[in-house]
């Protein structure tokens, strides 16, 4: 024997559990020294690893004893399996340059081994090769159970990858699962290894630029606002992705929220929260209507058959209760009202601790806090405050209350009602009427015409309601009457005494 022809030289497996060891399948034809097949011939096989040449060092050396070729001198063994003489097949450094193999054989019995040749590796079995290479030197690396890949991206039917996995087009993938939790069912994770990150699924065009996309993360800026939230965006005119619809984390009770866009109910008449078993804080069902038709109704009203009332945009409806609308400024500082618009005509209606009714900015009617009324009056002082005429077209008016025509005026005493007003000619002073003093009328609490009121005089005791016409009640021991004549106790002629017993001031 004196040539070795290699047929075969494959990979059977590759296994790293004590079940199956490593190796590797290896096939030849065993020749005489005329060229013809050793069949059914038994005969003893030395394999040499040798490292960097064919006359470099031997990293692995094993003998398999006893081996037969078949009828055709077929031989076959299976490398990392034989016994053992140096070194150790499982560390061989597969990506240290090149290796070869070195045969040797004996038929049994014969005390030596013939070289039968040495040949190159031309290919390395993919998991003999990743499993002890440097991770530097080589892309596909192994570490222990685990292959990965560190340089470029990978494509999957497509060799133009432009990412870290690219996928062929027209191509997709299938992820199943038999789980049936939340947790456990997952079949992708998007993890974020930094507080600040934001990982994402992204939809892009055709030029690569994202339309759509589904992120989560903790923090809008890390480290001081935090979000917590998973969102959908979408872009806007300039391409820029725009958050449009929220959703929190983190909590028992969440704000869904959606930002920068409208939310629109398609071909339907129902917004719904809750179930009528479970309504939560608030349903709504058919009480809160929006009709295509730009109409909103509110209460316990057929909406979709009966729409709101003639041409009422919005209607608030009871049929067996009251109806209130309430407009509410919790602090208490800001003006609420109503603001009617026709054309560039204004109204409007504002609650600011007064009710005002306002056009054009003009303020037209005021009722104050304390029940003043005014009627272009800007600070009403009595209970109706008119500044400009009052028209009765047809029937009377009238002046309802009080006795007779007076003024209130700035008194030196104390006066109280009933009492006789008189003005001391020597200092023009007002007291109770004395002998010589001019007689100014009769004091009362009120009157049916009062030609200087001033707010707050009826409370100021430095002034007093004195009537100086018509009638009204007085004191009469301040008094003197003759007939139905009255007169001041130095015989003044004031007035004559009526049936009803008040006294009537010309």
């Amino acid at each position: 024997m004196k040539r070795l022809f290699t047929i075969v030289f494959v990979l059977i497996g590759f296994w790293v559990s004590a079940q199956a060891p490593e190796m590797i399948n290896y096939q030849t034809i065993m020749r005489a020294d005329d060229g013809t097949p050793l069949s059914e011939t038994s005969m003893d096989v030395k394999i040499s690893i040798l490292e960097g040449s064919a006359t470099g060092s031997t990293v692995y050396s094993e003998e398999h004893m006893g081996t037969s070729t078949n009828a055709n001198g077929l031989l076959t063994l299976k490398i990392g399996l034989g016994a053992l003489i140096s070194g150790d097949f499982n560390t061989i450094d597969w990506g240290n340059g090149a290796h070869y193999i070195k045969i040797e054989a004996r038929e049994n019995g014969t005390p030596s081994y013939n070289l039968m040749g040495i040949e190159q590796f031309a290919s390395v079995p993919y998991a003999l090769f990743s499993k002890n290479t440097a991770t530097s030197e080589f892309s596909w690396q192994h570490n222990g159970d685990n292959i990965y890949y560190m340089d470029g991206n990978v494509g999957i039917k497509t060799d133009n990858p432009t990412e870290a996995l690219t996928l062929g087009t027209n191509n997709r993938i299938q992820l199943s699962t038999v789980k049936n939790s939340l947790s456990y069912g997952a079949v992708m994770n998007l993890r974020w290894t930094a507080a600040d990150a934001k990982p994402g699924i992204h939809w892009q065009d055709n030029n690569g630029l994202s339309k759509v996309a589904l992120s989560a993360y903790d923090y809008e800026s890390y480290p001081n606002i935090e979000a917590k939230k998973f969102s959908i965006a979408t872009t806007n005119t300039t391409g820029q992705l725009i958050e449009r619809f929220n959703v929190p984390y983190g909590s028992n009770d969440v704000d869904v929220s959606i930002t920068n866009s409208n939310l629109k109910l398609m071909n339907g008449n129902l917004l719904q929260v809750g179930t009528e078993e479970s309504s939560g804080l608030a349903s709504y069902y058919g009480d809160v209507f929006v009709h295509g038709t730009k109409k909103i109704g509110i209460g316990d009203k057929d909406w979709e058959s009966q729409g709101t009332w003639d041409n009422a945009q919005l209607e608030l409806y009871r049929a067996n209760s009251n109806v209130e609308l309430l407009i509410h400024d919790d602090a208490g500082t800001n003006q609420v009202g109503i603001h009617l618009r026709s054309g560039e005509n204004d109204w409007k209606i504002v609650h600011d601790g007064n009710f005002n009714i306002i056009h054009e900015g003009a303020n037209f009617f005021k009722i104050t806090s304390d029940g003043d009324v005014g009627i272009d009056v800007d600070e009403p002082i009595a209970k109706l405050d008119v500044n400009g005429n009052i028209n009765v077209s047809s029937g009377y008016g009238y002046l309802v209350g009080g006795s007779g025509k007076g003024a209130y005026l700035p008194t030196s005493e104390a006066l109280v009602s009933g009492d006789i007003a008189g003005m001391n000619p020597n200092d023009g002073n007002i007291r109770k009427y004395q002998a010589g003093d001019v007689f100014m009328g009769i004091v009362n609490t009120q009157a049916g015409f009062i030609e200087n009121y001033a707010k707050g005089r009826e409370k100021d005791a430095s002034f007093a309601l004195i009537i100086s016409k018509g009638q009204t009640e007085a004191n009469m021991s301040q008094l003197q009457v003759q007939g139905r004549m009255v007169y001041t106790t130095d015989g003044q002629q004031i007035g004559v005494l009526l049936n009803n017993n008040k006294i009537y001031i010309k």
